[in-house]
C-alpha cells in the first residue's frame, strides 16, 4: 500500500465513521486564535464531513483545515471512533487542491536544484562543509544511518556539528543527506498527497538499501512523519530515533567539558513530545552539560507548547499568538537562554527571544560547545543583521563561488533569513 492508497482509505473511513462530536476540535490549540473562536466544534466538524463528501467548500472547513498546525497533538486518542484528527485536516487541504480551491500556498519543494536550501546553506559553507553535507557516504551498508531532512540546510552549522557528534559516537554509520530525499511532509502540508507518497516511497526506499538497524533522524517533523504517517502505510523495515536520544544513549563516549554557567529553559519539539516519541533526548543532554542549570515552562513534556510554524503560511496572525505566548512563558522562568531542539523553531524565536533578553541556541550548539567544536550561527547571526548586502558582504568570497547569481542568493537571503515570522 502507498500512502496515497492510505489517504483514499482515510478519507472514505472520515465519511462513515466521523460522528462529527467535535472533540478534535475542542483540542486544538490554535482554532481559538482564528476566525472560529466562538463556533460551535459539532457543527464546523459536519460541514467538514459534508466537504469531504462532496459537499460545498465554506470558511469554516477552511478555517479549520488550513489553520492546521500539524502539532500531533490530537493522534494521542483524541478522536472516540480512532481517526487521526491531523489527517482530516490534511485530506481537506488535498480536496481543496484537487478541487482547484487553492493555489500554490505551501512551502517550496527543498528538492529544487535552485531551491532556498541549497542557496541559504551554500553561503554559510565552505566547499569540503558543502560536500560533507550534499554528499552521501560511500558505504552502502551500515548499522545506523543518519537522515537530517530538510530545513536544518537553513542551519547548516547544527548539522555540521552533529555530524562531527556522529562520528565521536560511532564507528558503523552513514550520512543520507536531506533535500534530495524527503519524508513528505512539505508536501503534505500543501495537500499534495500524490508527491508526498512518491517521496515516501522513495526514502524508505533509500534508507533500506544500507539494511540499517536504525535510522537517527535529526528533524522531529521526519521522526514523527515515520512512525505516525508512513509506518501505517508502508513497510519501515529498520527503527527510528532521534538524534538526541541517540546521543544522550551514548553520552558517556564524549568528553564533556564545561560550557560558560547559564540558566536555561527548553522549549523542545512539540511533535515529538504531544507522540511520546521523545520526551528526554534533549533533557538528558543539558542535564550532563557542566554549567547548565535547567528552568522547566509551565508546559512542558507531554504538555508542551508549539512553536506555532505550522500555521505561519496560511494564518500568521494566529501563528504569531502562539509564539508570542510561547516566549512569555519562557521569559517568566528568568532564563538566560531558550534552547530548543527544532531548527525551524529556532528560526521562529531567535530574534524574538532576544528582545525579551533571551539568547536563542540549539541544543546541539550546546553540546558542540561542550566538546570544544562549537561552531558560529551565522544564521542567527545574520537574523539580525540591516538588510541581503550586509550579509553579502560577511559571507564574501564565498558569493562568487557559488553556482548561483547574486541576485538569486538576494532574493533567497529575503525571503528565509530575514523574513521575521
Amino acid at each position: 500500500m502507498t500512502l496515497t492508497d492510505e489517504y483514499f482509505r482515510e478519507k472514505a473511513k472520515i465519511v462513515s465513521t466521523c460522528k462529527a462530536c467535535g472533540r478534535c476540535f475542542r483540542r486544538c490549540p490554535v482554532v481559538c486564535r482564528t476566525p472560529l473562536k466562538g463556533a460551535k466544534p459539532n457543527e464546523v466538524q459536519q460541514a467538514i464531513k459534508d466537504f469531504l463528501s462532496g459537499g460545498s467548500a465554506t470558511p469554516e472547513v477552511y478555517h479549520r483545515a488550513f489553520s492546521c498546525m500539524e502539532c500531533f497533538r490530537c493522534l494521542d486518542g483524541d478522536c472516540p471512533e480512532g481517526l487521526n484528527p491531523m489527517q482530516v485536516n490534511e485530506i481537506v487541504r488535498w480536496e481543496y487542491r484537487k478541487r482547484g480551491l487553492v493555489g500554490d500556498g505551501g512551502a517550496a519543494d527543498p528538492g529544487h536544484p535552485a531551491s532556498d536550501h541549497r542557496i541559504i546553506a551554500g553561503i554559510q559553507t565552505e566547499s569540503e562543509e558543502a560536500r560533507r553535507i550534499f554528499e552521501p557516504s560511500k558505504k552502502k551498508k551500515a548499522r545506523y544511518v543518519f537522515f537530517p531532512g530538510c530545513n536544518v540546510y537553513f542551519q547548516p552549522d547544527k548539522l555540521l556539528s552533529a555530524l562531527d557528534i556522529m562520528d565521536r559516537l560511532e564507528e558503523d554509520w552513514a550520512f543520507l543527506p536531506g533535500l534530495d530525499d524527503c519524508c513528505g511532509d512539505v508536501h503534505l502540508y500543501s495537500g499534495e498527497v500524490e508527491r508526498a507518497s512518491a517521496a515516501a516511497g522513495k526514502i524508505v526506499e533509500a534508507l533500506t538499501a544500507f539494511e540499517p538497524e536504525a535510522v537517527v533522524l535529526w528533524c522531529p517533523t521526519c521522526l514523527c512523519r515515520f512512525e505516525k504517517t508512513l509506518a501505517p502505510a508502508m513497510e519501515i523495515p529498520f527503527n527510528c530515533i532521534s538524534f538526541a536520544q541517540f546521543v544522550a544513549a551514548r553520552l558517556d563516549r564524549l568528553p564533556l567539558g564545561p560550557v560558560l554557567p547559564r540558566t536555561v529553559t527548553l522549549h523542545e519539539a512539540c511533535k515529538a513530545a504531544y507522540t511520546g516519541l521523545d520526551l528526554t533526548g534533549a533533557r538528558e543532554i543539558l542535564a550532563r552539560l557542566p554549567g547548565v542549570t535547567l528552568r522547566e515552562m509551565d508546559r512542558h513534556g507531554k504538555n508542551t507548547a508549539c512553536c506555532g510554524s505550522g500555521a505561519i503560511t496560511f494564518f500568521p496572525k494566529s501563528f504569531a499568538a502562539v509564539r508570542d505566548d510561547r516566549l512569555e512563558e519562557a521569559a517568566a522562568t528568568g532564563a538566560e537562554v531558550m534552547v530548543d531542539v527544532c531548527h525551524y523553531c529556532h528560526h521562529v524565536f531567535s530574534s524574538h527571544a532576544e528582545k525579551r533578553g533571551m539568547a536563542s541556541v540549539n541544543y546541539v550548539s550546546f553540546l558542540a560547545e561542550a566538546l570544544g567544536i562549537g561552531r558560529d550561527d551565522r544564521y542567527n547571526r545574520y537574523r539580525g543583521m540591516a538588510g541581503a548586502e550586509e550579509i553579502l558582504a560577511d559571507v564574501g568570497a564565498i558569493v562568487d563561488r557559488s553556482p548561483f547569481s547574486r541576485e538569486e542568493i538576494s532574493a533567497a537571503v529575503n525571503r528565509v533569513i530575514l523574513s521575521d515570522p
